[in-house]
């Protein structure tokens, strides 16, 4: 890829260019490429090699999914004019708005600069989607989880927020209740289970606290207070936890579960936690231990596995799935009594 952080905008002005179908020669282009790269404040280009490169990318895309270049080129005199192939129109699927397509550039190029850091194995599927979903309306490579219908709404302002170190306001509103407006420190998102969740600071609050993105109402910045750094490493902050919440009054546990024998090639690959420890016992199964707090996820975690998983210790959530079954059981009960009765009827 184009070694600079501001591709993903040219490569926007140049697509731009050769969607209206006519020829450029590169002087040209690298002319209304630098008019808006300083309009946004961005550096211009005044290499030939950056043009090319940039170019070699673009195509290099249209290649990935039609095997061949969508940009084509023509020699005549002294001057090569540059246009999309007969039949390209974008080297974006245009179900997306010039601005949507802007946005989703600003975060690609932010994140690209990750690349190589620890656990940012899934940059490379977001940036597979991002590719699939803006080049191609009817090529489908690959299928991806969708999140929830509130992250896409907040989920860029609050990102920008973040790296750019500003304070917010957000109306929240948690389930069965009325909502708050709350100013706070934005540090790190973390997406569970298809959900989004954001970890921050409230105003005159030392602890972290976890939004639900499809609970925030409103976003907006706020000008007038300074923002406050946390102490938290996030790197480690959910290494005692399964899931994003850290419950009050709770200590870490040291959790010993039993599961049946073909349950151990499944937890070695999909573990529950990113720290546990899997013993293999032959024909007797498999054994599971952890130290985490006991939280809700845990328990639907747990649960999941139905009665191929069960808890050895401690005591109070073995009891717990215990009640969490014994319910179950009632409920299933209940529902067939109740359909007894209307047969009889």
């Amino acid at each position: 890829m184009a070694n600079t952080k501001d591709y993903a905008m040219r490569e926007m002005i140049l697509d731009r260019c050769f969607s209206t179908g006519k020829e450029y020669t590169r002087e040209q282009l690298m002319a209304i490429v630098n008019n808006e790269l300083a309009q946004r404040d961005m550096l211009p280009i005044r290499s030939r090699n950056t043009f090319c490169q940039d170019i070699n990318e673009m195509n290099g895309k249209f290649s990935s999914l039609y095997k061949e270049d969508g940009i084509v080129f023509e020699d005549r005199g002294r001057k090569r004019y540059y246009r999309y192939r007969d039949g390209i129109e974008s080297i974006y699927n245009r179900e997306l708005s010039s601005d949507e397509i802007e946005k989703l550039q600003e975060v690609r190029s932010l994140l690209q600069g990750l690349r190589g850091m620890m656990e940012m194995d899934w940059l490379d599927q977001m940036t597979a989607r991002f590719d699939q979903r803006a080049m191609s309306a009817n090529h489908t490579i690959a299928s991806f989880e969708d999140g929830t219908a509130g992250d896409a709404k907040h989920f860029l302002s609050l990102f920008n927020a973040i790296a750019k170190k500003q304070v917010m306001t957000i109306v929240y509103q948690r389930f069965g209740l009325d909502s708050k407006e709350r100013i706070i420190y934005p540090y790190y998102l973390k997406q569970y289970r298809r959900r989004w969740y954001l970890f921050a600071t409230i105003k005159d609050h030392e602890f972290i606290t976890c939004f639900s993105l499809d609970r925030i109402l409103s976003v907006a910045q706020n000008h007038e207070d300074a923002f406050i750094e946390s102490s938290v490493d996030f790197n480690h902050y959910f290494d005692d936890i399964v899931g994003v919440s850290h419950p009050d009054n709770e200590v870490v546990e040291h959790i010993v579960l039993k599961g049946d024998r073909w349950l151990e090639y499944y937890l070695r690959t999909l573990p529950i936690h990113p720290l546990q420890q899997l013993e293999s016992l032959g024909d007797e199964g498999c054994r599971v231990t952890l130290d985490v707090m006991i939280n809700n996820e845990l328990i639907q975690e747990l649960a999941f596995y139905g009665d191929h998983l069960r808890v050895e210790s401690p005591k109070r959530l073995r009891d717990k799935m215990a009640e969490r079954a014994r319910n179950q059981v009632n409920d299933y009960r209940q529902m067939e009594d109740f359909g007894d009765n209307l047969t009889d009827d």
